[in-house]
C-alpha cells in the first residue's frame, strides 16, 4: 500500500496523509492532481500530490483513500515546491493557500488537463468489408468512403470536402459533412467496423518558430553594454534607465540571446495594459512562440497558455504578476520590467512580493533575473552597494531629451476645477502646435465627495471608513475600497433638502471641464472605469498613437511605460496627497511618480515641458529632484532612513487584526502582543497598536502594529509565536494577517 502527502486549498500549516487504491499504484507521482474527500460528509476537495511513500505516519485504519487521480503527468515540479515553501516559510503564509498560485483557475476546479475530441477511424475489420462493398450505397446511405485500395488507406470524405482525407476524422467535422450520418456509426461502430476514440485538442501553440538572428535597430554604446554585462548564469541585475532609455531593447537582445540557446524566458509587467505595446515590439523583433497571462483572460485562455509553457510549446512567456508561477520545462532568464511598481506586491490572500519571489526562483535556477526601472527603490539601491547585485545604467534617452518641469504655486495662483490659469494656456499652446496633453489625476469618478450645503451631511459607505465617490457616467455613488454602490440621493437623507455640492476632483469631473473649456479637442479619460471593457484599453492606445485624441486624462495605469511621442505637455494637478501620508517611503514614492509621469513626455525629439501643481513648492521633491536627478535626491533619502535604523537598514512585518467591533480588535491584538514573552521579542522592537488609515473595510475594523528589527531571523521568530499563539485560540470572526517588507501601511 502507497500512501500520499497531499497539499489541499485550505488555510491550515500541514499537508494531509491519503491511501493509493491499487489501480493507481502505477500512476501516482508528485505533482499531480488528486481528488480527495475532506472533512465529515461528501465535500471533496483538489490537492497536489507532495510526496509518495509506502509507510504512514497515522493509524492506516483511518486514512482514507483518494477519490481519483485526475492527471497521467506531473504538473509541478521540485523547484516549484521548493519555491512554494520557501514562500510559505518566507511570508508566513499556510502551504494551502500558496499551493493556488501555482495553477490555473481551471486546473484548481478539477478540470482535466487536456481537452479531448471524439474520433471515428477504421479498424483491420472494416478493410475486407469495404474493399468487398466498393462503392456500394446500399449499408451506408451517405457514403463514408468510395475505395479501398490497401490495407491502412485513409477514409475519404466524399461530400462537403472534395478530395481531402483523413487516417481519422472528428466525429464533429464528420457529422458537419453528413448530418443525418450517426444512426449509421452507432450501426458500423457496433459491428466493428469502426471505432471511436479520443484525443487531446489540437492548440495554436503547435506551430514552430526561431528566434530571429539580429536586431533591426542599433544598440547604443549604453544600451550593448548592459545586454553584454548579462551572463546567462544566476545572477540579480538592475537595469537603471532614465524614462526612454531604451529598457525594452535591453530586455529583446538579452531575451533573444537566451532563446538562441533553447531556453525560455519569463517577462513581467505591472500592468495588464502594457502588455499589449510590448508584444507589438517584440513581435517585430523576435520571430518566437510567446503567450499572455493575466488575470483579464478567459479561464481557459490562462489555462492554455500556461500549458504551453508547461510543455515547452512557447519560448516566451508575458505575464502580469501571477504568471511568475508558471512552470517551465527550460526558464533560462527572468526579465521584470518596472521592478520598483507596486502592483508586483500582493495585497490580499498571500501577500507576497513577486519581484521577491522572483529573485528567488532565478537563484534556485541558477539563471539571470534583470530588474527594469527608471526609479529603483532604496532597497534596491542598497543591495547594489552591498554587491549583492549587479547595476547596469542607462543614463541618457534614446531620442528626445528629458522634459523641463514648472512649479505652480497653488497658494499664489487660484485654481479652479483642478487647473490652474497656468496649465489651462499651456495646454492652449500644445494643442496650437497639433500636440498632445496628458493630464495625471491619480483619482477616479466625478468628485470623491457628496455634501449638503444645507446640513453638512457627506456620503459615506456603510462598511467602509471612507467617503462615496459620486461617478456620473452611471449617476451612482461608489465606494473603491469594497466595491457598495448606491442611487444618487434625490434630497439629504438628514435634513431632506436637495442642495448637494461636488467636493473635489475625480477623472470624471476633469473630462468634463477639460471638454467644456476646449471643445475642438478630443478628451479621452483613461481609468479602470473607462478601460473596463475587454479590448477598451488597446483601443485606446491605438488612438492616442494614431493622434486621434489630443487631451488624455489618465490614473496610475498610464504614468508608467507607455511611449506616446507626440506628448509634449505633461501635469500633475494635485500630486500632494502623499504629503499627508504617515508612510516613511512616501517621499520616494512621490519621486517615483514625479518621474514616471514626468516621462511620458518628450519621446521625440520635440521639446516638452511638465506641470506640477502643489501647495509645496519649496519642498524638496519640487526643487531639488529636477536638478540632480532621481539617484542623487533618493541616495539623500537613503542617508536619512540609515540615520533613524528605517528599511532598508531595518526589517518590518505588518500585524494586522481586523474584526467587527474595534475595541475587539484592539484588546485582541494588544493582549496578544501582551502574552508573547519577552524573549521572543529579542531584537525587535514594536510599534504601538494603531487604527489603519482605512480604519474599517468591508464592515471590520482595522488595527495593526509594526514590528522592526535589524536582523531578519530575530523578526521571524517573533512572527512564528504570534502565528502560533492565535492559531491555537482563534477567534471567531476575526482575522489575523501578517505581512512580511509592507509598502503599505494602512
Amino acid at each position: 500500500m502507497l500512501y500520499l502527502d497531499v497539499i489541499l486549498p485550505v488555510p491550515l500549516r500541514r499537508t494531509f496523509e491519503y491511501s493509493l487504491p491499487a489501480e493507481w499504484t502505477d500512476h501516482a507521482e508528485i505533482g499531480m492532481r488528486v481528488v480527495v474527500p475532506f472533512g465529515r460528509g461528501k465535500r471533496t476537495l483538489v490537492g497536489i500530490i507532495q510526496a509518495v511513500k509506502s509507510d504512514c505516519e497515522y493509524d492506516t485504519k483511518k486514512i482514507k483513500p483518494i477519490v481519483s487521480l485526475l492527471d497521467r503527468e506531473s504538473l509541478i515540479g521540485e523547484h516549484e515546491f521548493r519555491l512554494m515553501r520557501w514562500m510559505s516559510h518566507y511570508y508566513h503564509a499556510p502551504i494551502g493557500e500558496v499551493m493556488p498560485l501555482f495553477l490555473p483557475p481551471k486546473l484548481r476546479k478539477g478540470a482535466p488537463l487536456h481537452e479531448m475530441e471524439p474520433m471515428i477511424a477504421l479498424t483491420d475489420k472494416s478493410l475486407p468489408w469495404l474493399a468487398e462493398e466498393g462503392s456500394s450505397r446500399e449499408t451506408v446511405k451517405h457514403a463514408i468512403v468510395t475505395k479501398v485500395a490497401e490495407k491502412g488507406t485513409p477514409i475519404k470524405a466524399e461530400e462537403g470536402d472534395d478530395g481531402v482525407t483523413y487516417p481519422s476524422i472528428e466525429k464533429t467535422v464528420l457529422r458537419e459533412h453528413f448530418p443525418t450520418l450517426p444512426s449509421h456509426l452507432r450501426e458500423l461502430i457496433k459491428r466493428g467496423l469502426l471505432t471511436e476514440f479520443e484525443r487531446p485538442l489540437a492548440t495554436e501553440w503547435d506551430a514552430t518558430h526561431f528566434p530571429s538572428e539580429a536586431s533591426s535597430f542599433e544598440l547604443s554604446e549604453a544600451q550593448q553594454t548592459a545586454v553584454n554585462s548579462v551572463e546567462l548564469e544566476k545572477g540579480v541585475y538592475l537595469l537603471e534607465g532614465v524614462t526612454g532609455s531604451g529598457k525594452t531593447a535591453v530586455y529583446t537582445e538579452i531575451a533573444r540571446r537566451v532563446l538562441k540557446t533553447g531556453k525560455q524566458v519569463l517577462l513581467l509587467l505591472p500592468e495588464i495594459g502594457l502588455t499589449p505595446q510590448f508584444i507589438t515590439r517584440i513581435e517585430k523583433e523576435l520571430n518566437v512562440r510567446m503567450a499572455v497571462i493575466h488575470s483579464r483572460l478567459r479561464d481557459n485562455e490562462r489555462f492554455e497558455a500556461w500549458n504551453a509553457a508547461r510543455t515547452g510549446k512557447i519560448d516566451l512567456l508575458i505575464g502580469t504578476r501571477s504568471a511568475l508561477f508558471t512552470p517551465f520545462v527550460r526558464l533560462g532568464a527572468i526579465l521584470i520590467d518596472e521592478s520598483h511598481d507596486p502592483s508586483y506586491i500582493q495585497q490580499d490572500g498571500v501577500r507576497y512580493s513577486a519581484v521577491n519571489s522572483g529573485i528567488q526562483r532565478a537563484i534556485r535556477l541558477n539563471i539571470p533575473i534583470v530588474l527594469g526601472t527608471a526609479t529603483p527603490t532604496l532597497e534596491n539601491y542598497l543591495n547594489i552597494d552591498s554587491g549583492l547585485w549587479k547595476h547596469l545604467k542607462l543614463p541618457h534617452r534614446v531620442k528626445g531629451q528629458l522634459p523641463d518641469w514648472q512649479i505652480v504655486d497653488n497658494n499664489v495662483e487660484a485654481v479652479y476645477d483642478g487647473l490652474s490659469g497656468t496649465l489651462l494656456n499651456e495646454i492652449e499652446s500644445t494643442l496650437a502646435r497639433k500636440e498632445q496633453v496628458l493630464i495625471f489625476l491619480n483619482r477616479r469618478g466625478f468628485s470623491p465627495v457628496i455634501m449638503c450645503r444645507s446640513c453638512g451631511w457627506v456620503a459615506k459607505c456603510d462598511d467602509c471608513d471612507a467617503y462615496l465617490n459620486f461617478h456620473r457616467a452611471t449617476n451612482r455613488l461608489h465606494c473603491h475600497h469594497c466595491g457598495h454602490q448606491e442611487g444618487y440621493p434625490e434630497v439629504c437623507p438628514e435634513c431632506g433638502v436637495n442642495d448637494f455640492q461636488w467636493v473635489g476632483v475625480g477623472t470624471q469631473k476633469l473630462e468634463k471641464v477639460l471638454s467644456d473649456a476646449f471643445p475642438a479637442a478630443n478628451v479621452m479619460r483613461f481609468d479602470s472605469d473607462s478601460m473596463a471593457e475587454k479590448g477598451e484599453f488597446e483601443a485606446s492606445v491605438a488612438k492616442i498613437i494614431a493622434g486621434e485624441i489630443d487631451i488624455i486624462i489618465g490614473t496610475q495605469m498610464l504614468a508608467k511605460g507607455h511611449d506616446f511621442e507626440n506628448i509634449t505637455l505633461v501635469a500633475l494637478v494635485n500630486p500632494d496627497g502623499l504629503f499627508f501620508s504617515n508612510d516613511f517611503r512616501a517621499e520616494e514614492k512621490l519621486a517615483q511618480t514625479l518621474m514616471q509621469v514626468s516621462g511620458r513626455a518628450g519621446r521625440s525629439q520635440k521639446p516638452a515641458k511638465v506641470v506640477i501643481q502643489t501647495l509645496f513648492p519649496s519642498h524638496a521633491v519640487f526643487t531639488e529632484l529636477p536638478k540632480v536627478g532621481y539617484q542623487r535626491f533618493t541616495r539623500s533619502l537613503l542617508e536619512m532612513r540609515k540615520l533613524l535604523e528605517l528599511p532598508p537598514y531595518s526589517h518590518h512585518a505588518l500585524i494586522q487584526v481586523e474584526a467587527r467591533a474595534e475595541q475587539q480588535a484592539f484588546h485582541y491584538l494588544e493582549g496578544i502582543l501582551a502574552a508573547t514573552p519577552k524573549a521572543m521579542f529579542d531584537g525587535v522592537r514594536t510599534m504601538p497598536v494603531m487604527p489603519n488609515r482605512l480604519s474599517r473595510r468591508q464592515g471590520y475594523y482595522r488595527v495593526h502594529t509594526i514590528l522592526q528589527a535589524k536582523e531578519r531571523s530575530d523578526l521571524h521568530r517573533a512572527i512564528y509565536y504570534l502565528m502560533a499563539l492565535y492559531e491555537c485560540n482563534p477567534v471567531t470572526d476575526l482575522r489575523f494577517l501578517i505581512e512580511i517588507d509592507p509598502v503599505d501601511y494602512g
